[in-house]
């Protein structure tokens, strides 16, 4: 009887379990998104998605604002806060503007295409320097939206709201995630949290009161278990960043997608097209090749 393998080196084990909980977390932030849908599809007005996510947030950290006191949103940078809020703010509710609006899996694969964004963005706003070859990559990546979105995703030549919402809700979380990187440096992630959390129940609070409408017990179930399994999604994503590099962990977010298709079929009735498929390997590839390149 052969002896059984060695156990896989410590640092490796490290990385397959920041791989797996990635995973863990596009599975969540799929759940998330079908049970907002399944909420707003029950009458649930939009606006009261964001907040009713900020609201839930601002519980799971009241803990640990109460403990730190005052000085747990202390920030020499509300600059960069903004910035963060204002695009947080704007792309959730484009992101949900699409889940309404788009098939399931559609929407979700084409605001994936955030990783792509970022690159044109970064060298706008921050001056980096973009080789031909990451354009090049970049350019293949957005082709690959073109052919998710294809002629079913027009209206009489034009972009069907829903796509639309969808590609704008991508270019806002490019836009987050170059102002978490800016405030990486100087900031505790649960303060950048923190301060998101009261934007989101500050700004769509009122707009909430004046769309407001008694909820069924099934939409506000939905919304509850939404939220968590967002802020559970949130902390996957900021563990798995701790074992694993950038580079294997970038990969591992189009698991949403199909995630997001299997919801889709499971219960919402939708079939997924093969653009859906071919546009996603194509976005998938272009992205490993920018992470390939960011880890060297």
């Amino acid at each position: 009887m052969d002896p059984a393998p060695p156990p896989p080196p410590r640092d490796a084990r490290r990385v397959l379990g920041g791989m797996g909980l990635m995973v863990l977390c596009c599975l969540f932030f799929g759940a998330m998104g079908a049970c907002y849908r399944a909420a707003m599809l029950d009458g649930l007005p939009v606006a009261v998605v964001p907040f009713a996510r900020g609201v839930v947030t601002m519980l799971v950290v009241l803990p640990w604002m109460l403990r730190n006191g005052p000085a747990t949103l202390a920030t020499r940078r509300p600059g960069a806060h903004l910035f963060r809020c204002a695009a947080g703010l704007g792309g959730f509710m484009l992101h949900m503007l699409a889940i309404l609006w788009m098939p399931l899996a559609d929407a979700v694969a084409i605001m994936h295409a955030r990783p792509l964004w970022a690159l044109p963005l970064a060298f706008l706003l921050l001056g980096e320097r973009v080789g031909w070859d990451r354009a090049v990559a970049a350019a293949v990546g957005f082709a690959g939206v073109l052919v998710i979105v294809g002629p079913d995703m027009l209206i009489g030549g034009e972009l069907h709201p829903g796509t639309a919402a969808a590609v704008a809700g991508g270019i806002s979380g490019a836009l987050v995630l170059i102002a978490i990187k800016q405030l990486s440096g100087t900031e505790p992630p649960a303060r950048v949290v923190a301060w998101y959390a009261i934007a989101s129940v500050v700004v769509w609070g009122p707009v909430s009161a004046l769309v407001w409408q008694p909820p069924s017990t099934a939409a506000v179930l939905l919304v509850v278990a939404g939220s968590l399994l967002a802020i559970l999604g949130d902390f996957c994503a900021s563990w798995a960043a701790r074992r694993a590099p950038v580079g294997l962990l970038a990969p591992m977010e189009y698991v949403q997608i199909p995630a997001s298709a299997a919801f889709g079929v499971l219960f919402f009735a939708e079939t997924p097209g093969w653009a859906l498929l071919w546009g996603t390997l194509i976005m998938l590839g272009a992205t490993l090749y920018l992470a390939r390149k960011a880890g060297r």
